[in-house]
């Protein structure tokens, strides 16, 4: 695993399937904290899908999907998740990697306000840049939205998502 520096009480690493299980526990407590539906479910099947495909994918030899851990204390305190796609060229972008999202930034609730979401947000860009994506995207809740702008993501409006 790699090791990032040490930051002001916690480390950032990336992770690998050994981290499949926590990845799916804060994804699902991501998308419920979201929707506004606390607390997580003792036994909740979409943590366990999100474990499922992380443990799958993130040893994968050639990933589409990456992600990192904050530990603070011996513990996870966090997690963000960077999954790439090809893409093709665009008008006056001189990059020709991959399309980059940056999804699942979550830290646990007692854990927060302590940099980890900055330090997880920063590793996956300082990634993105290494392969070259051509364009990179997230979606911002609105706890999240000034961080983002705070390091340089704008506000893009024409997105639309299909939904038969």
């Amino acid at each position: 695993m790699d090791a990032s520096p040490s930051h002001a009480g916690f480390t950032v690493r990336r992770a690998d399937s050994r981290d499949a299980a926590a990845l799916g526990t804060m994804r699902a407590a991501q998308q419920r904290e979201i929707a506004d539906q606390l607390p997580p479910l003792a036994d909740d099947p979409y943590a366990s899908a999100c474990s499922a495909f992380f443990a799958r994918e993130l040893d994968a030899p050639d990933p589409w999907v990456v992600a990192w851990v904050a530990e603070a204390g011996g513990c996870i305190a966090g997690s963000v998740v960077l999954s790439l796609a090809p893409t093709l060229p665009r008008r006056g972008v001189p990059r020709s990697g991959p399309d980059g999202r940056i999804r699942s930034v979550y830290v646990f609730p007692d854990r927060r306000s302590r940099g980890i979401a900055r330090a997880l947000v920063l590793e996956a860009i300082a990634d993105a840049k290494a392969r070259n994506v051509a364009r990179l995207m997230l979606g911002a809740s609105a706890m999240g939205r000034a961080l983002y702008e705070s390091l340089g993501f704008v506000a893009k409006s024409d997105e639309m998502m299909y939904d038969p």
